[in-house]
């Protein structure tokens, strides 16, 4: 009897469950938010309620410091009256009731009081922003710069922080002066310090009416808009929604890409090529990736100014095997998960020990040279202060130093300045300046780097005798160092990585570059293999090849008088390029289209191609779309122009020529480019009235803007 029972009891049980179930699973398809709902940005505080441990992880996080309104809670600096001198000119930060202030030299050259606005950051160093021109709009930001007088947060002081390698007075007007471009916070800066920002520029005014929805990184950096999360949420419902599923960016697929490509926008040295760019969206649709220029990177791939991190990540195998941003470091705090060599053992577990014992690292146990890190994560310090690690995560080859003068880890800690004279000691603060100085020709620094690098190499090789062979890695750096050397056989190895479909994409895009100048050489094979490649940034590349070879080819068809062979020439590489306007990345179509773009359009048409489709339309749009998405840039408004121009757009050449102008008011090229523009038009006048009319005032502008562009 009991049995029956309890069996009667479960039945019930049974359906009292399925019919709940059935009714929620009802309900949820009844209420699903439609399949095309569009996310939209709520703000993080909106995410606090129901994330309460990832907020309490957040707060106080460089992130949730990314930029702050400046107030007695937010500034470290003690705005005390101190004077900071550098190059000629002090500074003076002081307090004006409860606005903080410094008077410092102005975009005019004249000394200045500004209002310190914002605040920058929180360590190692906080930096501070003032307003230089008002917003063209109530409640929005006008245009933001950010003060190159810093403070030094471990040291409680105060520094000017010079621009790399700058060692020199700034002249109010150079791109580089606080007052200038590179500082200029809506251009460079506020993206990447706030959520979900909009600069909204007006180039024909050169005000802005930039916008955020939160001042700092808040959640819907990293998750995407969060709207539809809420409204699901808020629903209360037992299932997520049918449409959306839980309506966030999915960010944690079998794929170590969508979590990583998060991270990239911030944490890369890239360009934009469109904006509105959300956790989830493919990063080279948005954003073309910095290869491994002589710039930013050492010859082999390591880094030498800052790279932010993604660059050299995806150059490493743990990218290439899978690895995550947050297998390292907690994803609401940024902090490192672990402690000490934790970090990295906490995956490489191997029998007895393998790697963290001084039978591997052959330093003794609790020293800086025993942490994984002082190995296979060298760093550099950048902004005076901040020091930042290698992610390339890669093997020390100091026998590569000894051969190429490339850095290695082992190096970076053994040099020694103790035996160098006086005036060598006062240029050397890190490792990179030893590089630099010998790079530069002072022989008694290349000399001891050079001693210190055969006695790492000799070590190196006595206690990882097959480290060399067992790591493939090795291989590309090798190569890209003589790719980018003047060895005989530099353009041979070029080809060769290039197509090698093994190396890391950004190697081989790296490698392409190489033979961008030197199309004779270039093998092509070449061309179609890379121009085949699955990666977006090798085929991006590649097309500067082939806009090369199409810039060779207009100087012969001009000069031959279009002959047939050069038209062919011609016609074969327009179709390569037209091959790749519907491309699937965003990133090549805009390619395709500035390489077809390069060509005249007489040129063009005597070659008899057939790129005057809507396809090739649609790229170039979009192209166009793309520069206008960095408008507050005098550079992309000059091609803007010049885009216009070939299209005999004049008046649309002439605006951009003219914002430009207004952009960037010392940029010379705007001017050269307009008066010529201007010069057209005088020549098209065809009634005498109208050249009377129009003439001697265009004539006199015409002298003017060269005049003003000599002078730049």
């Amino acid at each position: 009897m009991k049995t029956a029972n309890w069996k009667l009891y479960s039945l019930i049980a049974l359906l009292l469950v399925a019919s709940i179930l059935g009714g929620l699973v009802y309900s949820e398809r009844v209420d699903a938010l439609p399949p095309d709902a569009v996310a939209t940005y709520v703000g993080g505080a909106k995410c606090v309620a129901c994330h309460q441990d990832q907020a309490s992880a957040f707060h106080h996080s460089h992130h949730d410091l990314a930029m702050d309104v400046a107030n007695s809670k937010t500034v470290l600096g003690k705005f005390d009256g101190t004077k900071i001198e550098h190059y000629g000119i002090t500074s003076t930060v002081f307090m004006d009731g409860d606005r903080y202030m410094i008077n410092t030299e102005g975009p005019d050259g004249s000394m200045q009081d500004f209002e310190v606005t914002m605040v920058f950051g929180y360590e190692p160093l906080q930096q501070y922003m003032v307003e230089l021109e008002p917003p063209s709009e109530k409640g929005t930001l006008g245009k933001h710069h950010v003060l190159r007088v810093s403070w030094d947060v471990a040291n409680k002081k105060w520094f000017y922080l010079s621009p790399p390698d700058v060692d020199e007075k700034l002249e109010p007007g150079d791109p580089l002066h606080w007052t200038g471009i590179s500082q200029r916070w809506n251009t460079n800066c506020a993206t990447c310090h706030s959520t979900n920002l909009q600069k909204n520029f007006d180039a024909r005014t050169g005000l802005y009416a930039t916008t955020f929805t939160d001042i700092d990184v808040n959640c819907e950096s990293c998750h995407g808009p969060g709207s539809l999360h809420v409204a699901i949420a808020e629903k209360r419902r037992f299932f997520w929604d049918k449409n959306h599923g839980y309506g966030l960016a999915k960010l944690k697929s079998t794929s170590n890409m969508p979590q990583v490509e998060s991270c990239a926008p911030c944490h890369s040295r890239r360009s934009e090529l469109c904006s509105g760019f959300q956790a989830g969206n493919r990063f080279d649709d948005f954003f073309a990736c910095q290869i491994l220029s002589e710039q930013i990177y050492h010859d082999d791939g390591q880094i030498r100014d800052e790279d932010y991190v993604y660059g050299s990540f995806i150059q490493s195998k743990m990218y290439h095997k899978g690895i995550r941003c947050t297998d390292c470091h907690d994803p609401h705090s940024a902090k490192l998960k672990h402690n000490g060599n934790q970090v990295c053992t906490s995956c490489h577990q191997h029998p007895a020990g393998k790697y963290d014992t001084p039978a591997h690292h052959r330093h003794e146990v609790g020293s800086a040279g025993a942490q994984c890190v002082a190995c296979h994560m060298p760093s550099t310090t950048y902004m005076a202060i901040d020091p930042r690690r290698d992610h390339s995560f890669r093997v020390p080859r100091p026998d590569l130093s000894s051969q190429y003068g490339t850095p290695n880890a082992c190096s970076a800690c053994h040099v020694d300045e103790k035996e160098l004279p006086d005036k060598q000691k006062e240029k050397l603060d890190q490792y990179l300046d030893w590089i630099i100085e010998a790079e530069n020709g002072d022989e008694i620094v290349a000399a001891e780097l050079n001693k210190v690098n055969a006695s790492m190499a000799k070590a190196f090789k006595e206690w990882y005798p097959d480290a060399s062979s067992r790591n493939n890695r090795s291989k590309y750096y090798e190569q890209l160092i003589i790719a980018k050397s003047d060895d005989d056989n530099a353009l041979e190895v070029a080809n060769q990585l290039a197509t090698d479909r093994s190396a890391p994409a950004i190697f081989r895009a790296s490698a392409i570059e190489e033979l961008v100048f030197e199309t004779s050489m270039l093998e092509e094979e070449t061309i179609d293999e890379t121009l085949a490649d699955d990666d977006p940034l090798v085929i991006a590349t590649a097309l500067r090849l082939l806009e090369q070879q199409l810039f060779n080819d207009v100087d012969q068809a001009r000069y031959s008088g279009n002959d047939t062979k050069i038209r062919y020439q011609l016609k074969q590489k327009l179709d390569r390029a037209a091959a790749l306007l519907d491309n699937e990345f965003r990133q090549v179509r805009i390619a395709a289209a500035r390489t077809i773009l390069s060509v005249p359009d007489d040129i063009r048409s005597v070659a008899g191609s057939a790129v005057r489709n809507m396809t090739f339309q649609d790229a170039k749009d979009e192209y166009i779309r793309s520069l206008k998405t960095g408008d507050d840039i005098a550079a992309n408004q000059m091609i803007l122009g010049g885009i216009y121009e070939s299209d005999g757009q004049m008046e649309k050449a002439e605006t951009a020529y003219r914002n430009a102008i207004t952009v960037e008011s010392e940029f010379s090229g705007p001017r050269s480019n307009l008066a010529n523009l201007l010069e057209i038009r005088v020549d098209r006048m065809t009634s005498e009235a109208a050249r009377g009319n129009n003439s001697n005032a265009l004539a006199n502008r015409i002298e003017t803007l060269s005049a003003e562009a000599k002078r730049l």
